[in-house]
């Protein structure tokens, strides 16, 4: 069984049918030109010529655009929408990432947030990958956000602003929602609202992001990798140490110290305190 596509706005007069081929299946594809009056008689009777021209090719199930006028018509004709929510999630981080790109924000200047219940594996997920690429990430989640930001700061040497405020969450550049909350304008540049009912559980995926996400991953696992080899434990663990002095302040030349100072040795599995001879 296939599964459909719909193109609405600018477009033929009539339905017309095509096909994209994308890695793990192919869509059908319906266009449909949105008419002056899309109730009346002529521009309903197209929506019913498309949902039997799909019905024919086979689909059952599609990806509706949101505010679609003719859902119910193409359900009465037997073709249902499909819930794009978790696959809307799973494509959270690459969907933020493309909107940025998009407005010209370098990853330097950007500021992203993500919000949650709880930072569960989706969000996490998100987090880590805006995190690994843009220096400005916030995440507002009730419960689990201390424990995630400590395993990316001990992983990667990276970190997020937990518990923003609001009004911190209001003027990002890009706010990714996993739940819904009542204190937020949400009149964001780019705004993703991935809970059910918002966008009422269905929206219009760029098909073409989904042939980027493979390139995507590939380029995340070598930024990780990158990262992870720059970590401050890793260079740690490979028989390295971080020297401060009894101010803080970290000893980078043989002139920060004199015979009989007092210093402390950060190794990859604890500290030890030291004397210069």
């Amino acid at each position: 069984m296939m599964l459909g596509y719909i193109l609405y706005g600018d477009g033929p007069r009539r339905p017309e049918l095509g096909e994209r081929q994308l890695p793990g299946g192919a869509f059908v594809t319906l266009r449909i030109g949105q008419a002056a009056h899309p109730m009346g008689p002529l521009a309903l009777s197209r929506a019913r010529q498309g949902a039997r021209r799909l019905r024919e090719a086979g689909v059952r199930t599609a990806v509706f655009p949101v505010d679609f006028p003719y859902t119910a018509l193409f359900i009465r004709q037997g073709v249902c929408p499909v819930d794009t929510l978790p696959l809307r999630r799973a494509l959270a981080a690459p969907m933020t990432k493309r909107g940025l790109e998009r407005l010209g924000l370098e990853p330097t200047q950007a500021v992203v947030a993500v919000t949650g219940e709880r930072c569960a594996r989706e969000v996490s997920e998100c987090a880590k990958v805006l995190a690994l690429g843009y220096r400005y990430v916030l995440l507002g989640v009730n419960s689990g956000g201390e424990a995630f930001a400590r395993s990316l700061r001990r992983e990667y040497g990276i970190s997020l602003v937990l518990d923003p405020s609001p009004d911190q969450l209001d003027r990002a550049d890009a706010l990714v929602m996993f739940s819904q909350r009542g204190d937020l304008a949400r009149n964001n540049p780019i705004l993703y609202t991935l809970y059910p009912g918002g966008e009422a559980g269905r929206g219009r995926l760029p098909l073409a992001l989904k042939h980027r996400t493979a390139e995507q991953r590939g380029r995340l696992g070598r930024l990780s990798a990158g990262l992870d080899a720059l970590s401050p434990l890793k260079v740690l663990g490979r028989g390295y140490a971080i020297a401060r002095r009894a101010d803080g302040k970290a000893v980078v030349s043989t002139g920060d110290v004199v015979s009989g100072d007092k210093l402390n040795l950060t190794l990859s599995d604890g500290s030890v305190d030291c004397r210069v001879l």
